[in-house]
């Protein structure tokens, strides 16, 4: 494990021991709350979410997911009053040569341990339409665990995921957000930093199979493959979510943002990425 991630994981439990001692202090008086809503209505216990999302680029830890090209994605995730929660994801390349890129099943659960603090885990199993399209095609699977502080108006995150399954690679976000309400808009600014160490096969470098091809040639058996491992930072991205409700259930968004990664991984270094959509939500 690098110095870097090491530093990384140390943050993160520092964090947490902050967060369950303010936890801790606010135990009691979220529990009546909770008591007290309760008893002034019956709570609808599940929630189906559907969507559909446009991106001028599909990325992931600034790691560019769609070959440099526009993609847009269908999903749709049922979830219980009691933290448990389950979806699926689909997308495509849209343009010249586009068609179906990536789909995902995910599983988690969130518990709320006060109203300042929440964890939560989701495993998710990956299918790409071949291991080579970018450096995160071949692994399959990512388990994620992440522990949200709020206060006030202001939410802190940290998480740390891992890939395994036809190689590894580890992960470290921190981010923080915030919410503004102008009427019924309702715009949520967030600044996020990941932390990268992956170990690749080098022939899935950007800079080795060339921007947005998608079509690097895997070993053969008798090959040699040669890998090495990128450490660093991975990503910063400045977003703003724009969400608007237009009834019956449904919201569009818009989201803005820039993204800066600096690795290996990335195709671009820098770049703006737009993304559209529109969603449904019903409780039952």
């Amino acid at each position: 494990m690098t110095t870097t991630l090491r530093f990384f994981l140390f943050i993160t439990r520092l964090l947490i021991v902050l967060c369950i001692t303010i936890v801790s202090n606010g135990d009691c008086l979220y529990s009546q709350e909770k008591e007290e809503e309760g008893d002034d209505e019956q709570e609808q216990l599940w929630n189906v979410s559907s969507g559909g999302h446009f991106y001028s680029r599909y990325t992931s830890y600034g790691i560019e997911l769609s070959e440099n090209k526009s993609a847009a994605s269908i999903e749709s995730e049922i979830s219980h009053q009691s933290g448990i929660r389950a979806g699926v994801e689909a997308f495509a390349v849209t343009g010249t040569n586009g068609g179906y890129e990536h789909s995902s099943i995910h599983g988690g659960y969130e518990y709320s341990f006060s109203s300042l603090f929440r964890l939560n885990g989701v495993y998710t199993y990956h299918s790409y339409r071949t291991d080579s399209l970018n450096v995160l095609a071949g692994i399959s699977n990512e388990l994620s665990i992440a522990g949200t502080l709020t206060l006030g108006k202001f939410a802190l995150t940290a998480a740390f995921t891992t890939f395994f399954g036809g190689g590894n690679a580890s992960y470290g976000t921190l981010g923080a957000s915030t919410q503004i309400a102008i009427g019924k808009l309702s715009i949520t600014p967030t600044v996020q930093l990941s932390i990268a160490s992956q170990t690749v096969d080098e022939t899935l470098l950007p800079k080795n199979k060339g921007q947005g091809q998608g079509n690097s040639k895997k070993p053969t058996a008798a090959s040699v493959i040669t890998t090495t491992t990128i450490s660093g930072v991975s990503n910063v991205t400045a977003s703003a979510a724009f969400r608007y409700p237009i009834g019956k259930g449904f919201t569009a968004s818009l989201v803005p943002a820039y993204v800066y990664s600096p690795t290996d991984l990335a195709i671009t270094t820098s770049q703006l990425i737009l993304t559209i959509g529109i969603e449904h939500s019903i409780d039952f």
